[in-house]
């Protein structure tokens, strides 16, 4: 009896896999991918805060160069300026209104200016008001006439804008008197050729004269058979 052999598999070489050729394929491409439209930039954004700060700045900048008008300038100045101010911001985001907003601002600035200019002066002004009214004068009245002819006086001794008046009748010529004066009504006065019983009729010439602090502030002359005249500084 035949004993078989056995080969162990190890010493049997394995057969290689098969690969079926493939004949007329040609080697695949990559998709294509269509061109792509050019991104177009967002349109400028509507900017009002900076259209609103021109022109309420333009509006502040002409009427704070009108006297007393002005005066409204101190509200409108300010609110252009914050507009404006928040127009300059939003315009970096919007791409609009940055031009307007710096005009805004500027014109802001210069009625802001303008204000605080005639609100110096009116300071000063009512300031130099006081002075004077609570300055008190020296006054000197004075009245003479040619023919030595009797007057008839009435003349002002206003303190703090108290008006005051003193007269005297039928008094000898020259004649003067002094009275110290202050408030904003400066020194006055009348004077008036008396009646003369022994020269009825006769003319005159009579001349008034005023002198503040010794300074001549006001003269006048008048002639006539009842001439009067009348001075006032």
């Amino acid at each position: 009896m035949t004993t078989p052999i056995r080969i162990p598999r190890s010493a049997v070489p394995a057969a290689r896999p098969q690969v079926p050729m493939q004949r007329g394929v040609a080697p695949q491409q990559p998709p294509s991918v269509p061109p792509q439209p050019p991104v177009q930039p967002l349109p400028p954004q509507a900017n009002g805060l900076a259209t609103a700060g021109l022109v309420i700045g333009i509006v502040a900048t002409v009427l704070s160069f009108i006297p007393f008008v002005g005066t409204v300038s101190w509200v409108l100045a300010p609110i252009g300026l914050v507009l404006s101010l928040v127009g300059l911001v939003k315009s970096t985001k919007a791409r609009n209104g940055r031009g307007k907003s710096i005009a805004g601002i500027v014109l802001g600035v210069v009625a802001l200016v303008m204000c605080i200019l005639y609100t110096a002066v009116f300071v000063g002004s009512v300031s130099s008001v006081a002075q004077q009214s609570a300055a008190v004068h020296q006054v000197t009245y004075e009245v003479t006439t040619a023919k030595k002819t009797n007057v008839t006086v009435t003349y002002s001794q206003s303190r703090n804008d108290n008006l005051s008046m003193a007269s005297v009748g039928d008094t000898a010529s020259p004649w003067s008197a002094d009275a110290q004066v202050s408030g904003l009504v400066g020194p006055t006065m009348t004077a008036t050729l008396s009646p003369d019983v022994d020269h009825l009729g006769r003319a005159d010439t009579i001349t008034c004269t005023i002198r503040e602090d010794g300074v001549q502030v006001a003269q006048n002359t008048a002639t006539g058979p009842n001439a009067s005249v009348s001075c006032a500084k």
